[in-house]
């Protein structure tokens, strides 16, 4: 049994209990805080889950990180849909520095409906995590490549540098050949899209059609209307958050997120 409402809240959203997060939100659990954790609690080791086939189990080496992220990582859709509509917010940050939007691309359950929702709710789709890592960069390297699709679709930029590095590599080339495709497709087609979820207009680079945000320099809008609809559904509480800057990491969170990636690329291979 959790101690309190925050440790109940972090247990139904890794189990997947909708019910479980209504009643501890409900309790007065703070739906975005995971702070009570100590740095080297993985959420196995904090939550001491009570049936040895919960997902708390089966995940042992998820770190410490928000509910929503939570249900991010592991495709709880419904789970991210009731804590977006009760304010969690889409820019927070887990000890690994990554967003809920970096969580969600790595899931194989959900991933581009919960990237949909997140986006719907503000979530900036060139996100930053401290290592410069984009959502998109990260789908790439999984090869979820509907996910991948969606966030091109959703504005995210095809044409940084990280990509090129990935092609010259052959090995993870390989692994990675479909996604980088359609990167490759969207690169070469000189467009880039309205972040307004709900428009998308496209827009030639380096022409002017679309402007940037002038506070994040992050998301680009084909029309003044595009921008304030976008910074009313979300993007007011991201704007400025949606880069993790370097001297914002301490040597913990670094390592911590190397760790994760290991990880993952550990469970990709097995």
């Amino acid at each position: 049994m959790a101690e309190n409402a925050e440790e109940a809240l972090l247990l139904a959203a890794m189990n997947g209990s909708l019910q479980g997060v209504e009643a501890a939100l409900k309790a007065g659990a703070d739906i975005d805080v995971y702070d009570f954790c100590k740095p080297k609690d993985s959420l196995f080791n904090l939550l001491k889950p009570g049936k040895p086939d919960s997902d708390v189990a089966e995940h042992p080496d998820i770190p410490a990180m928000p509910a929503l992220h939570i249900a991010c990582l592991l495709g709880h859709v419904d789970i991210v849909r009731l804590l977006l509509r009760k304010g969690a917010w889409v820019a927070n940050r887990d000890i690994d520095t990554q967003s809920p939007l970096h969580r969600a691309v790595t899931s194989t359950k959900g991933s581009t409906e919960i990237v949909d929702l997140l986006v719907q709710h503000g979530a900036t789709v060139d996100t930053q995590d401290v290592h410069k890592n984009t959502p998109l960069m990260t789908a790439c390297v999984h090869n979820h490549v509907d996910t991948v699709r969606r966030l091109l679709e959703l504005g995210a930029r095809p044409d940084l540098t990280v990509f090129q590095t990935l092609k010259e590599d052959a090995q993870t080339r390989t692994r990675v050949e479909e996604s980088l495709k359609l990167i490759e497709e969207a690169k070469k087609s000189k467009l880039l899209r309205c972040c307004n979820p709900k428009c998308g207009k496209p827009g030639k680079r380096k022409t002017g059609t679309l402007k940037l945000c002038g506070r994040c320099k992050l998301t680009r809008y084909c029309s003044r209307d595009c921008q304030k609809q976008h910074w009313s559904v979300g993007h007011k509480k991201c704007c400025g958050h949606d880069v993790y800057l370097d001297e914002q990491a301490d040597t913990f969170q670094m390592l911590s997120a190397l760790k994760t990636q290991l990880l993952l690329e550990r469970a990709y291979k097995a």
